[in-house]
């Protein structure tokens, strides 16, 4: 029986290790198809299972979107409201301003 070292190196010496310039390459590579399935109707999330499966992407599913959005569909990513929240809180003063004048009959 082989040593668990040995399984290790057997194991990770059968895929590649896919990096963030290849898994653009292979949804480029993929274009076509990927475009055909979207024009038929089908969502972002079943063509990603269904390759996912065949094994044609091994990144997740998270990268494929955006991928797909960026380079198919023409969308601009969204920044994440972690990112969106540090770059408004540089300009604050810590005043919040509802640009609403208090409605005291409601409040009594």
């Amino acid at each position: 029986m082989k040593t668990l070292s040995e399984r290790i190196s057997a194991r990770t010496g059968e895929k590649p290790t896919p990096s963030p310039k290849s898994n653009r390459a292979v949804v480029l590579a993929l274009r076509a198809d990927i475009q055909g399935a979207l024009d038929d109707g089908w969502s972002v999330l079943a063509i990603y299972e269904t390759l996912n499966e065949e094994g044609a992407v091994l990144f997740s599913y998270q990268s494929f979107r955006q991928y797909v959005n960026r380079l198919l569909l023409g969308k601009a990513v969204q920044q994440s409201a972690k990112r969106t929240a540090k770059k408004g809180a540089k300009g604050t003063t810590g005043q919040l301003d509802f640009g609403s004048a208090p409605n005291k009959g409601a409040l009594l």
